[in-house]
């Protein structure tokens, strides 16, 4: 099995999670106090759910497909996400939000001479850390939505809307026609792959997705050509996100039908507990 498939929990003492449960809490205190972090982010931020990052989505489609404009949504995905976060960017988040001196330092001491310990059987293993959030870890959601920032700080066009929760980014750019809106995406793509370089990130291609979604009736090319990494995202027909399946017409078909063999297994699976229980009974 592929060694990055795995997603192990950090084991963290007391004391430490305590640290950092302070630590964090009043850093989002002086975030949200000052509202410094951007609105466009649902993922481990209070009162916002998996729904309101839906119907933010919903919302500017709906809006643009009444108008018979099209929309192009690509869906991006972070290759090893929280593992791959540099620490450095972090840090520089926190300067630039103003945050108080001693929530700074501390942070700094957090970032420095960390190191991560395998044990198994009789054989222990120990790795200098120098990028990376610990799952397990009571920091991580923080200081990855400070990571994370800065990317939805991006000025984007009138036509594009980026949308994140945690780590899972869409963008949505409209346009009259195929080729406009296909434009616009590749120059807002081209932003965001300049951001990942310069935080030491990268976007995965293969799992990254592009889709077309209009409501024409008229004959027209629907193929586009949208590029990562110098390579052609795949065109798909749906696209997953915070558990919603989105189709190219806006109709949650898909959806519906996806949901409707997940609760099919459910009852099967009841009925057989049922009728085992019925013969255990007899």
């Amino acid at each position: 099995m592929d060694p990055s498939k795995y997603r192990p929990i950090s084991l963290l003492n007391i004391g430490g999670k305590v640290l950092e449960k302070l630590l964090i809490n009043r850093i989002n205190h002086h975030m949200y106090k000052y509202k410094l972090l951007m609105d466009r982010q649902f993922g481990f931020t209070p009162q916002k759910s998996t729904i309101d990052a839906a119907m933010k989505a919903k919302k500017f489609i709906e809006s643009v497909l009444e108008k018979r404009e099209l929309v192009i949504m690509t869906s991006l995905d972070i290759q090893g996400a929280s593992d791959a976060a540099w620490w450095p960017s972090i840090i520089q988040g926190l300067k630039d939000s103003g945050c108080p001196r001693n929530l700074y330092n501390l942070s700094k001491g957090y970032f420095s001479q960390r190191s991560a310990v395998m044990s198994t059987n009789s054989v222990s293993i120990v790795r200098r850390v120098t990028k990376g959030l610990p799952k397990g870890s009571c920091c991580w959601p923080g200081f990855w939505n400070l990571l994370y920032n800065s990317l939805l700080k991006l000025e984007l066009t009138s036509h594009s809307k980026a949308t994140a929760f945690a780590g899972d980014l869409i963008i949505l750019t409209r346009g009259e026609s195929v080729v406009e809106s296909e434009n616009y995406m590749n120059l807002e793509i081209k932003k965001i792959s300049v951001w990942a370089r310069n935080n030491k990130l990268k976007f995965n291609e293969n799992k990254s997705k592009g889709m077309l979604m209009s409501r024409r009736k008229r004959k027209e090319n629907k193929e586009i050509g949208i590029y990562l990494n110098n390579k052609t995202l795949k065109q798909v027909n749906s696209i997953k996100y915070v558990g919603i399946i989105f189709d190219s017409k806006m109709t949650f078909r898909d959806h519906v039908k996806y949901v409707e063999k997940k609760v099919c297994k459910v009852n099967i699976f009841s009925f057989h507990i049922s009728e085992g229980n019925m013969e255990i009974e007899a």
